[in-house]
């Protein structure tokens, strides 16, 4: 009886640390795939330092538009979300186009693509994503909860402008899945006139997996994905399977136009291909080129960019 007392004693301790180090696993993959960016790293003074990197001239930019930083608060878990709502020529009541950031980005640094819109009549909302710039909400889902923070600014812009007036969306890498995931929505296929997504993540799943297996933890994948998930839905409420994209996607009626490129290597040219093809009405587009890195394709081809966004934007009922 003292042996069996004891193997059971043993077997409920070797559980109990089972379960401790599965745990331990769990919490420590939700916490470096949730945990991407901080505010310090993303600060609008760092942007600065990037748009001289691509020789975009700021203050030119502030003298030939007017910018009104402006703030809203989420509905989804009551943190304040920053924006500079940039105007053509001080005229809020015009078609506008949201524009969404990709991962270590703010608002600023969409300034370079935003000049696209501006010059052809569009003002712009250009906000702070999750834990990025002024935004202080804590985690980062690859587009899931982020997918709140577009819609609130969809229903803020829908308040200031005229019925007849578009409403348009711009997101790139992060800000691409951010977009998708709120194209899922009935409250975006009745609000929003068209998106475009440059280099968009389409699968939660493949990009912690990536991340992970650059980590080489001599952990297996699969476990630690596993964990990784159940740590997410225990903490946040929903898997990596709920940020996948091309499933949110697939239920819009939005049209839609994909920018990709076949060399980027962080959203591979298969993302873009997986999205527009989920896509199942006929009013969608893809735009690749062959050599640009990630999120390049703009400064490498800026004629063909603009012009490939332009004329979808024109050919619109």
């Amino acid at each position: 009886m003292k042996v069996k007392k004891l193997l059971i004693i043993a077997g409920v301790f070797i559980l109990i640390g089972i379960t401790g180090f599965c745990y331990f696993i769990g919490v420590s993959v939700f916490n470096g795939s949730t945990q991407l960016v901080n505010n310090e790293d993303t600060s609008i003074e760092n942007a600065k330092s990037y748009l001289e990197m691509v020789d975009f001239d700021l203050e030119e930019f502030k003298s030939e538009y007017t910018i009104e930083a402006i703030k809203i608060e989420s509905t989804l878990d009551d943190h304040i979300i920053p924006a500079d709502y940039i105007t053509v020529n001080g005229n809020k009541n015009a078609d506008t186009v949201i524009m969404v950031h990709g991962l270590g980005g703010n608002r600023v640094t969409v300034y370079p693509v935003a000049k696209i819109f501006l010059q052809n009549g569009y003002n712009v909302i250009a906000y702070d994503q999750r834990s990025s710039g002024e935004n202080t909400a804590r985690y980062t889902t690859f587009g899931y909860l982020e997918s709140h923070d577009v819609k609130d600014y969809v229903v803020y812009l829908k308040d200031h402008i005229d019925e007849d007036k578009k409403v348009g969306i711009w997101g790139t890498s992060f800000g691409g899945a951010t977009v998708g995931i709120y194209l899922g929505s009935e409250e975006a296929n009745e609000n929003v006139d068209f998106v475009v997504l440059d280099c968009p993540v389409s699968d939660m799943s493949y990009m912690v997996y990536t991340e992970m297996e650059e980590m080489n933890t001599g952990l297996p994948l699969n476990f630690l994905m596993s964990m990784g998930d159940i740590a997410t839905k225990m903490k946040l409420g929903f898997s990596y399977e709920d940020a996948n994209v091309s499933n949110h996607i697939s239920k819009t009626k939005v049209p839609v136009l994909v920018i990709n490129s076949k060399a980027d290597q962080l959203t591979p040219y298969f993302m873009g291909e997986d999205i527009y093809n989920s896509i199942t009405h006929s009013n969608k587009e893809i735009f690749t080129v062959e050599d640009s890195q990630h999120a390049d394709i703009f400064f490498d081809y800026p004629d063909e960019y603009e012009n490939s966004i332009i004329k979808f934007i024109e050919q619109l009922p």
